[in-house]
């Protein structure tokens, strides 16, 4: 714990900031997921996959960076499918379009396995490497 507090204390404003937003935009997810019926995340047309600019691009790779670590450290599951909405909101009141897929394992053969991600233009915002999943749909 004392470990903890010293990385914290060497932090720099904005990722310490960063890091307690994404501690708010998980729970909100968490909160909103929990109280709502999977229906209610309702499809939209594919996101065409547009450029970001460099001030987008930093602030998706300042959420990809907060939100995954944080949401190891919560006392409630913070999975991928928490991780991606948490993700989605914060991005999309910075105006960044998102698109967050939904797919299985490609190895159907060992265990159903289903996994969320999110993309914001061609860059994996969560979700880590997806390379391992089909995408089924994207909301």
């Amino acid at each position: 714990m004392a470990n903890s507090i010293k990385r914290l204390a060497r932090l720099d404003c904005t990722t310490l900031g960063d890091l307690i937003r994404a501690g708010i935009e998980l729970g909100i997810a968490r909160l909103r997921l929990r109280s709502q019926e999977m229906t209610t995340l309702r499809a939209r047309p594919p996101v065409k996959s547009t450029m970001l600019d460099p001030g987008q691009t930093a602030k998706v790779e300042r959420v990809a960076f907060a939100i995954p670590r944080v949401a190891f450290y919560l006392p409630w599951r913070g999975d991928c499918l928490v991780q991606a909405l948490a993700a989605r909101r914060w991005l999309g009141h910075n105006g960044i379009a998102t698109a967050l897929h939904l797919g299985v394992h490609k190895d159907l053969s060992v265990n159903f396995e289903a996994h969320a991600w999110l993309t914001a233009g061609d860059k994996v915002v969560t979700g880590g490497t997806i390379t391992e999943y089909i995408p089924l749909t994207q909301i």
